[in-house]
């Protein structure tokens, strides 16, 4: 082994020197990193270079002339022994073994080459391959599971070098069509004759890919047996070391169910938005209906009320004239129970929709049960039915909403007073317990039966539906009280032994902790009938309603309480009174219906404040206006006093009521 003409550098200390003689064959054997060793016929060793003197030598004996087996031992030179054997006999030859090296705790993987040397002996080289047989092994340990995976995978997965011909392709792509897996290799998409849209894709796609060195995206259609399926597939570079992009993998996926499932999806969702849609239209379209009803059902009711006022101051000695007393009182509680019905109509329809709102404060029950009762001894005194109260409560609160838990126990009463017979009793006890308030409401009438009992609190429940039934109602009643109740943090139940054994109701409310800070609030008083009612002479009123019935009924309310009255039909005919009016004789108040045609009160309010007198002033711009309409929900009132309106009433509106009314806003004016 002789190298002649090389130029070798050597480093020595911190210099670099040059030497121009070869190196000896000895020192080339020295730098070999693997066993090389020279012995006899004999097969004595005559010769060992540096790397076999310090993997064999034991102790300080030297290698040379030591026998081969004693150097490798025996159990190695066994498996030497026949390499040897063949290069003394003059046949060189290669071989791989495992061997057990001395001072090894496990075989290695050896490379020997045995070259015969005349009759001088034999050259053995014994190269230490075990690091890349096990890289190799792992390699190829990857290999398999590599293509294992791909080989099953569902997935479309091949490799495309820079022409776009194909260097391997798993026989998941038999699925685009009829060619075989093994046709694709070395072609292109377009040479295999598949359709020029997904060879487009997938061309473009792969160019972007060696363009830019990232991973691209596509998706493509294939008719596969008569079926158009969906796929969708990612180009993927293949970086080496050193940077360069040679092939590009690809990975396509049968996305065809996801993508039924997703246009399922949107139908769905189309279908559930046309459905939410056409949902909130009938919810609007039914609260509109409502409405409209609403205001339909109380313009008349106005009248009747302001009549039955005027009447009732016609009729003052009610012992001179009992049936006529007895018939203007059965005109008010007929009007009274009428605005009940539409409210609770009304009622029903806001929880329905989410839109009844409670305005809770810190309230004693006890004034509001009193009110209750009160507000239907007039309906228990037309029958002869007796109400008696226990009252095991003073000051204690519930967070309630006056209004609203009045109504519990009006609908609660109104409804043992229904269904008791003439001459019957009605019970009302409340008392505390276990930091709740428990009111009960009991009677000895009709009773319900066991059937029934379940559906009590149901809407529109009634045990008679019949037309010969003995009670009239919408049966919306319990409901409400279930749900207001329940509203204000509460429950309600029901009890009855049968038909004919009476009905008891518990309600309970949870007890509010008092504390000082806080008022006690209790239902307004009904002043009406305590107190004398203001006078409003000297007030000068301007009444617009379209209705005539309604001008006529409050003018005649309105005069009898001492004011001037003009009643108009439209903005135009008020318009030109006001130009026929001087400065004392312009009103001091505006009373205007809000639903009027041609014109609503929102737009009539505007012009008769901007109306100028012939001074070019407007002295109606800060006029007090009332609003008294039949629109009667929440927002209604918000959207009268929004546009400028100082009150808002609901008609049917009690005469006392909007005289008291009048009188404060024109007093303020």
């Amino acid at each position: 082994m002789a190298v002649s003409g090389d130029k070798l550098f050597f480093l020595q200390g911190t210099e670099r020197q040059h030497a121009d003689v070869a190196p000896s064959p000895q020192q080339f054997a020295d730098m070999q990193p693997g066993l090389a060793l020279h012995c006899d016929q004999d097969g004595v060793i005559d010769y060992a270079n540096l790397h076999a003197q310090q993997r064999l030598s034991t102790g300080s004996e030297p290698l040379v002339g030591r026998g081969l087996a004693q150097a490798f031992g025996d159990v190695c030179y066994a498996l030497l022994r026949q390499y040897v054997d063949a290069g003394l006999a003059g046949n060189a030859c290669e071989a791989e073994l495992r061997l057990p090296l001395p001072g090894d705790t496990h075989e290695s993987h050896v490379h020997l080459a045995c070259r015969p040397d005349g009759e001088d002996g034999v050259c053995l080289v014994l190269e230490d391959i075990t690091r890349l047989r096990q890289t190799e092994e792992q390699l190829h340990q990857r290999e398999r599971e590599f293509r294992t995976l791909v080989e099953n995978s569902p997935d479309i997965i091949s490799r495309m070098d820079r022409d776009m011909r194909h260097i391997y392709v798993n026989p998941a792509i038999e699925k685009l069509g009829d060619v075989r897996a093994q046709d694709y290799l070395g072609k292109t998409k377009a040479e295999l004759g598949l359709p020029s849209a997904m060879v487009r894709a997938w061309e473009e796609a792969a160019r972007a890919a060696f363009a830019s060195g990232l991973e691209q995206k596509l998706d493509f259609d294939r008719v596969i047996e008569g079926q158009v399926r969906n796929f969708s597939g990612r180009v993927i570079p293949e970086i080496d070391r050193f940077g360069r992009i040679e092939s590009v993998v690809g990975i396509a996926y049968d996305v065809t169910e996801r993508a039924r499932m997703e246009k399922e999806r949107d139908e769905l969702l189309a279908r559930e938005r046309n459905a939410r849609i056409q949902a909130e239209t009938a919810a609007r379209a039914r609260d509109e209906f409502l409405a409209i009803v609403s205001h339909e059902l109380r313009a008349p009711l106005n009248g009747i009320q302001s009549w039955a006022h005027v009447l009732e101051n016609y009729v003052q000695d009610a012992a001179a004239a009992p049936l006529a007393q007895r018939a203007l009182q059965g005109i008010k509680t007929g009007v009274s129970q009428q605005v009940r019905l539409i409210e609770d109509l009304l009622d029903v329809t806001r929880m329905m929709s989410g839109k009844l709102r409670l305005v809770k404060q810190p309230l004693a029950l006890l004034p509001t049960l009193q009110a209750a009762v009160e507000s239907v001894r007039g309906l228990a005194a037309a029958k002869r039915i007796g109400i008696s109260c226990a009252y095991r409560i003073t000051s204690e609160q519930i967070e309630g909403d006056a209004d609203r838990v009045q109504q519990i126990f009006w609908n609660l009463l109104s409804n043992a007073i229904k269904f008791t017979p003439e001459g019957g009793n009605v019970w009302l006890s409340a008392a505390t317990a276990d930091n709740e308030i428990c009111v009960t409401v009991r009677d000895d009438g009709a009773g319900i039966s066991p059937e029934f009992l379940p559906h009590l609190f149901s809407r529109f429940s009634q045990e008679d539906t019949s037309s010969t039934r003995g009670h009239s109602g919408l049966g919306l009643g319990l409901f409400l009280v279930r749900h207001l109740v329940e509203l204000h943090g509460g429950w309600v139940k029901a009890e009855s032994a049968g038909e004919r054994m009476g009905t008891t109701f518990y309600v309970y409310f949870p007890l509010r902790a008092r504390s000082d800070q806080y008022l006690t609030v209790g239902p307004p008083e009904d002043a009406s009938g305590k107190m004398p009612l203001p006078s409003l002479s000297g007030y000068n009123v301007l009444l617009i309603d379209d209705q005539a019935e309604a001008r006529e009924s409050l003018t005649v309310v309105l005069s009898g309480a001492g004011a001037n009255v003009f009643a108009a039909s439209c903005a135009p005919e008020a318009l030109d009174w006001l130009d026929t009016r001087s400065p004392d004789q312009l009103p001091d108040v505006l009373v205007c219906d809000i639903a009027m045609p041609g014109e609503d009160g929102y737009a009539v309010l505007p012009k008769i404040r901007a109306w100028r007198s012939s001074l070019g002033d407007t002295p109606l711009m800060r006029m007090p206006a009332l609003a008294l309409t039949a629109f009667a929900q929440r927002e209604d009132r918000i959207r009268a006093l929004t546009a400028g309106f100082q009150m808002h009433a609901t008609k049917p509106v009690a005469p006392e009521e909007l005289i008291v009314v009048i009188d404060t806003m024109a007093a303020r004016r």
